[in-house]
């Protein structure tokens, strides 16, 4: 279709049809660019990931550390833990259905934030406890079964160890 038939059609001058133009091709502009706007902020907030992933295994190694000692005859205690995924981010989404279709959006508020439901930790799978009283049996059981019941991990995932 040439530009004379759609000024026929829709009854638009020159000065019209040029002003269409230019809205058409703004938006369009304005569309792109915003697609590009919101896969950064997305890439930005993998990103952080990994550093809340490591703050999140430190302070859960210490935490560790620190109640295994207060078991009678444990004594000093070293913990190592080992991560099997890193943390993640849930992001709220607003579902909007009709008759024939259902949207899933992610809210965003403020300054094109996604708004998160919840930020998911990352799954421990597998402790090595190495401590003074580790050879012997009674304290094995007790520090496997205090760190399984904690970390809602199997207590084949536990391994105690004597300390030098």
């Amino acid at each position: 279709m040439n530009l004379d038939k759609l000024k026929e059609k829709f009854r638009l001058s020159s000065k019209q049809l040029i002003y269409l133009g230019v809205a058409v091709l703004s938006v369009i502009l304005i569309l792109a660019l915003n697609g590009f706007e919101s896969d950064n902020e997305v890439s930005e907030d993998l990103e952080t990931i990994p550093d809340m992933s490591s703050k999140y295994a430190e302070e859960l190694r210490l935490q560790l550390e620190e109640i295994i000692s207060k078991i009678d005859g444990v004594g000093d205690v070293t913990v190592m833990l080992t991560i099997e995924s890193s943390a993640s981010y849930v992001y709220t989404t607003d579902i909007d259905k009709d008759e024939l279709e259902t949207k899933t959006e992610t809210v965003i508020i403020g300054n094109k934030e996604a708004l998160i439901e919840r930020i998911d930790n990352p799954q421990v799978s597998g402790v090595l406890v190495v401590c003074t009283g580790g050879d012997r049996a009674v304290i094995q059981e007790q520090v496997i079964k205090a760190v399984s019941t904690v970390l809602d991990i199997p207590s084949n995932k536990v391994y105690v160890a004597k300390s030098n």
